[in-house]
């Protein structure tokens, strides 16, 4: 067993969102004898048995929407600096997302100046939605002593980015803890909806451009047999796209019902409750921690192939190309209701191997296999 400290630096909190990756990957950490301070805005009951959780209220001011961007760097980079309290020689420091590059580029190099070693959980290695990765992006890049990607698509543009391969590790995306759906008639009225006319199909988290919106309810305008209610739950980004694509629900009669702000955890597992499928139609992407969401929650997903998202697929879960038509998705959506009588859930409740794989890949890329431990 490897030993050694990590300092788990999430911005964005460990609640919602990624929160539920974080709490598969930290225990992880944890089991193969790491002292791991998490130094994040919220923390979950999960992470604060197995971690010393550092809360930055410095982080949560830069990365609240409303803050003038000016306070937002200050804040960001008052924030970082906070950090390296925490760093010291040869910890490893996890990274999921570089939030400001023009300021993180610098924040790295001082992280290394300690002697620390960087890995970067590289998510989206192209940004969605971005004109293309600037030079403060690709400087932060090379500051990695180690990416961790998640399938091949994600590994090969990153060396398109011109990160040697030997930087470069892949590790599956591992299952979500297995989570009791809550009742549909409580979710509901958590949610503040009326009763859903059924079946119920779910868009959920983050409603931004390449989340395929627009796209799935001009399919559902043409062939609104598939449903019977298109729920979107979660807070929007950017406002064009999905007024665009509301006004086309009200015009053609789509069933859409609306729970626009930041979800609780509670409120997220809710949205996930309800759904009879969930719809992870990704323009761009990588990978999705929607999809392993709703397979904690024991629904099916109908997802495109886009990036290395089939490889999340499930037994019951429907893949679709990026170009199918509103006819192959109602087929999509069919399919994977009728697979929900068959679907076969893992007894374990906890998380697979996967994430313990995850850690592996780690230590025995940065040579940690003969760490002494240092509980200090």
């Amino acid at each position: 067993m490897a030993a050694g400290r990590v300092v788990y630096v999430e911005p964005l909190g460990v609640l919602g969102g990624m929160g539920h990756y974080n709490d598969s990957l930290v225990p992880a950490y944890a089991s193969a004898g790491f002292v791991v301070t998490v130094v994040t805005t919220s923390a979950s009951p999960v992470l604060s048995q197995v971690a010393r959780v550092r809360i930055s209220r410095a982080f949560r001011l830069a990365l609240r929407r409303g803050t003038p961007a000016i306070l937002r760097a200050a804040g960001y980079l008052a924030a970082l600096l906070g950090v390296l309290r925490w760093c010291g020689r040869d910890d490893l420091v996890v990274l999921h997302f570089m939030h400001l590059p023009a300021v993180d580029q610098w924040w790295l190099r001082a992280v290394h100046a300690r002697g620390a070693r960087l890995v970067l959980v590289a998510h989206d290695p192209i940004p969605v939605a971005a004109a293309g990765p600037d030079q403060p992006y690709l400087a932060c890049l090379a500051q990695m002593d180690l990416l961790v990607v998640h399938g091949e698509t994600a590994q090969r543009d990153l060396l398109r980015l011109g990160v040697p391969d030997r930087r470069i590790r892949l590790a599956p995306f591992g299952r979500f803890r297995m989570t009791a759906p809550m009742n549909r008639q409580a979710a509901a009225e958590l949610l503040g909806l009326p009763e859903l006319r059924r079946p119920i199909a779910v868009i959920v988290g983050h409603l931004k451009p390449g989340k395929g919106i627009g796209r799935v309810i001009d399919s559902l305008a043409k062939e609104p047999r598939a449903i019977g209610t298109l729920l979107l739950a979660g807070s929007r980004q950017g406002h064009g796209p999905l007024d665009d694509a509301i006004a086309t629900a009200v015009r053609y009669g789509v069933p859409l019902q609306r729970v626009e702000r930041r979800l609780t955890d509670a409120e997220e597992l809710a949205a996930y409750s309800l759904a009879d499928v969930v719809l992870a139609l990704y323009e761009s992407g990588y990978s999705s921690g929607v999809v392993a969401r709703a397979h904690a929650v024991g629904r099916p997903v109908v997802l495109t192939d886009v990036g290395d998202l089939r490889a999340q697929a499930a037994p019951g879960d429907v893949v679709v190309e990026p170009d199918y038509s509103a006819g192959s998705l109602m087929t999509a959506i069919q399919s994977a209701l009728a697979g929900c009588e068959d679907r076969v859930e893992p007894e374990d409740a906890q998380p697979d191997g996967r994430w313990r794989q995850h850690v592996g890949t780690v230590i025995a890329a940065l040579g940690l296999d003969e760490c002494e431990a240092d509980p200090a």
